[in-house]
């Protein structure tokens, strides 16, 4: 894929992350934002080698693919000044493939949807990639895994689950984080040693499971002795609902996913 000209339509956090992910990697970049953008955001295309386009129609015309980096609320007009003859990548939470093909003129454009995650800012994002075309899933896949793992859902509905387990999942684990270091204050330990100790002990053990393989309930039966610490903090969890809220979670942010697709739709 090094050599093609990559264009993004919306030059946000998000975009601004993958331009970092990819900036080494041989492609051509440039971007069109509605927004003139700061200073700062002009030092980093700079430093990211990211040409600013005049126009859409420009970025369009000059990328080989582009990038769809806007709000889902901007999208039909952002797609507007487009010919629609080249291949998108949507990033848009909850917006259809059909949908997003509704606001370009070419009924046959080829679109692929993405959903990344906030590990994109640090090369460890997890994106979720659905598209119908299989030549252009194949190219989404690869440009993705220039910023961490990214795989293909058969199913577009699947994407709603991606945006709610990965999508949302940095801000579930902050909150575990945050009530683990919580804990330890609460233990008499410094706040600063606290929360280090609880973001290192949970990257240890999701670093283990990662290296392994193996199901997290091996882990917790080899940290867990009999009548000892851990099998009574884990029987509190247990007590106050911890897997079924996790799980619930996971579920609003899913039903919110479609509720919004249906609101865009």
């Amino acid at each position: 894929m090094s050599g093609k000209d990559i264009g993004f339509l919306g030059f946000g956090k998000m975009a601004q992350s993958i331009a970092a992910g990819i900036s080494d990697k041989g492609f051509r970049m440039h971007y069109f934002d509605a927004a003139p953008g700061t200073a700062e955001l002009h030092s980093r295309a700079t430093e990211w080698k990211v040409d600013r386009s005049p126009t859409a129609r420009e970025l369009e015309t000059s990328s080989d693919i582009l990038l769809i980096c806007v709000k889902p609320q901007d999208l039909s007009s952002a797609l507007s000044p487009l010919e629609g003859n080249k291949d998108y990548i949507s990033i848009a939470a909850g917006v259809s493939v059909s949908e997003i093909i509704s606001y370009l003129p070419n009924a046959r454009a080829r679109v692929a949807r993405v959903m990344p995650n906030l590990g994109a800012t640090i090369n460890q994002s997890v994106s979720g990639v659905y598209c119908p075309v299989e030549d252009l899933q194949a190219t989404t896949l690869d440009l993705f895994s220039s910023i961490g793992m990214a795989f293909a859902v058969q199913k577009e509905d699947l994407l709603h689950g991606v945006t709610a387990l990965s999508g949302s999942g940095p801000a579930y684990a902050f909150l575990f984080l945050q009530s683990m270091g919580e804990a330890g204050i609460k233990q008499g330990l410094p706040a600063g040693q606290s929360f280090e100790m609880a973001a290192r002990t949970i990257r240890a053990a999701m670093d283990l499971y990662l290296e392994s393989g193996e199901h997290p309930a091996q882990w917790i039966t080899r940290v867990s002795s009999p009548a000892g610490t851990t099998i009574e903090g884990l029987a509190a969890l247990e007590d106050h609902g911890v897997r079924g809220a996790v799980i619930r979670a996971v579920e609003a942010a899913a039903d919110r996913s479609r509720e919004l697709g249906r609101k865009e739709s």
